[in-house]
């Protein structure tokens, strides 16, 4: 079990980390910034990191980890047949941690973190399939098709755009093709 003093000072380093990378560019963030607006010690900030990249790493896996407890329960014929609920629950967990979240989505100078872990959350999905279809190219690609396309969905809109009828549609274009007619989007 972790020490929870641990675990609360990298949550500050991370929320003084997200908050300056929604203000800039994570090349312009220096560690006593970073330590100033976390409001703790640089010693303190090298004790839990090496450097502001490795900062930006953790905060990469913290989003992974917390994708991996989300699907858990989920099996892979859960996620394809409730797969309206399985993107409703990853939009919620970005919704409750947009602040720490989003700005690390959006950075540009995180693009390659950010297609890490893009990798991470699809290899764990597909963890879930069967031999056959774990190994079969179209699963992989429809996976990959999938979780790049959430995220790139949470990339680009704002949470308050994208409701509970926008998700339902986007699951059965998902799941019966796109040339099925809907009703269109308000």
């Amino acid at each position: 079990m972790e020490d929870r003093r641990i675990k609360k000072t990298q949550n500050a380093i991370h929320a003084a980390f997200a908050k300056l990378l929604s203000e800039k560019n994570m090349e312009n963030i220096t560690v006593k910034s970073l330590c100033e607006t976390a409001n703790i010690n640089k010693s303190t900030f090298y004790l839990h990191y090496k450097d502001i990249y490795d900062c930006a790493d953790r905060l990469r896996d913290t989003i992974v980890d917390d994708f991996n407890k989300l699907i858990e329960p989920f099996s892979f014929e859960d996620i394809i047949n409730r797969f309206e609920i399985f993107v409703e629950n990853i939009m919620s967990m970005f919704d409750k941690n947009k602040n720490l979240y989003m700005p690390f989505l959006k950075s540009p100078s995180l693009a390659f973190s950010s297609c890490k872990m893009k990798s991470l959350m699809i290899v764990k999905v597909l963890e879930k399939a069967d031999d056959k279809d774990r190994n079969s190219v179209i699963c992989r690609c429809t996976v990959s098709f999938v979780i790049s396309g959430i995220i790139s969905l949470l990339e680009q809109y704002e949470f308050a755009e994208i409701d509970h009828q926008t998700v339902s549609i986007l699951a059965d274009k998902v799941r019966n093709g796109f040339n099925r007619r809907q009703s269109p989007l308000s």
